[in-house]
């Protein structure tokens, strides 16, 4: 059987070593003279978004096949809206992982893993490998296949603004920003590679390119990060959707390209990485790849339906989101528990937000941080 993989990102990659668990060597083609984005970032794995998996770590080795080397476990959550601070720890609520290009990335991690020659620099024609190949699968980490398909349908655009930046950090903490201010319809984080450096980053649903560096200049001023050491920026753009179906005739549709990324908080390293796998075991079992990634689906339209809510939420929302998602019931249920949230998270969501609006069950938070 011939199988040709148009990207070596992570879901390509997860597809190619899959393959060749079961006795299949794909031809691995990338434009890129490396594996892997231009700019190195630090993605996390929160295990609330695999609930009830315990150890997605263990989970991906068991099931997938994929051993990943986190940079760390992930243990402290710190939260800032305008007027609300709040800090959660747990022994683990995931790991954090290197993206990008080098050394210790993910996307170099895989590549290592695979006998399967990569073809770099090389620009492949979906329609022209679907005539020679038994299996084409897209992986290229865009819309363009799926749009030239017309199976894909937009949700919303955002615009990244990230650099990497030198100071002291907790290598086992993420600190998050909501403040429509300056990340409308997103957010902020900051996640370390080490306890000197780290990837900060700033997501704004809908900007224009020429607005983005007055919004990453309102973030560092007004959350007083304008003295951090900045040697490395970037600017990229994201466009989220839903892909349907996801093959269509001998082109399977993976990653990002296959709509998979998460699309709540934008950490769809997972099931990136789940739908490159269940590609390969499709294509070795002459099944219907929609049928095998149906639950997959499932969960990427949850994660829509909740990112669509807080889309629309303001700043004194997200005061209340936070005050409410901290109290000690709530606390308990989110991180203290394997209780699946997400699964209900968008009824949630939207009953307790029309209880602020008619209730006022949680008043306006002062701005007196409660750690």
């Amino acid at each position: 059987m011939r199988v040709a993989i148009i990207g070596a990102g992570i879901s390509g990659l997860a597809c190619a070593h899959e393959l060749e668990q079961l006795g299949i060597f794909p031809d691995v083609f990338e434009e890129r003279s490396r594996s892997g984005e231009l700019f190195s970032h630090v993605g996390g794995l929160l295990q609330l978004m695999n609930r009830p998996v315990h150890d997605q770590l263990e989970w991906l080795a068991k099931d997938y096949n994929i051993k990943i080397k986190p940079l760390a476990t992930w243990r402290k959550i710190t939260m800032h809206s305008p007027k609300v601070t709040r800090v959660v720890t747990s022994p683990r609520f995931g790991y954090f992982v290197e993206r990008g290009q080098g050394e210790k990335s993910l996307e170099s991690q895989l590549s290592r893993s695979l006998k399967t020659r990569i073809h770099y620099n090389c620009r492949a024609n979906y329609s022209e490998l679907a005539r020679e190949y038994d299996y084409v699968v897209v992986a290229t980490g865009n819309r363009e296949v799926a749009a030239s398909l017309g199976i894909w349908k937009n949700i919303f655009t955002t615009l990244v603004r990230g650099a990497m930046v030198l100071g002291n950090f907790n290598p086992e903490e993420l600190i998050m920003w909501v403040n429509n201010d300056y990340a409308l319809g997103a957010y902020a984080y900051l996640t370390p590679f080490s306890p000197t450096r780290a990837s900060l980053v700033l997501i704004h649903a809908n900007a224009k390119k020429e607005e983005m560096e007055r919004h990453w200049e309102t973030f560092l001023k007004k959350e007083k990060l304008d003295k951090l050491h900045i040697n490395e920026n970037f600017l990229l753009s994201h466009v989220a959707g839903t892909v349907y179906p996801h093959q269509v005739d001998n082109i399977i549709l993976v990653g990002a390209a296959g709509g998979f990324m998460e699309s709540f908080l934008g950490f769809g390293t997972v099931s990136c990485l789940r739908s490159g796998v269940l590609a390969a075991r499709a294509i070795a079992k002459h099944q219907p790849y929609g049928k095998i990634v149906k639950h997959l689906d499932q969960e990427m339209r949850r994660s829509v339906r909740l990112r669509e809510i807080i889309n629309t939420m303001r700043n004194d929302d997200y005061d209340r989101l936070i005050t409410f998602g901290t109290l000690p019931v709530v606390k308990q249920l989110i991180y203290r528990t394997n209780f699946p949230i997400l699964k209900y998270a968008g009824d949630i969501l939207e009953l307790v937000r029309v209880d602020w609006t008619q209730k006022s069950i949680l008043p306006p938070t002062p701005g007196n941080p409660n750690k």
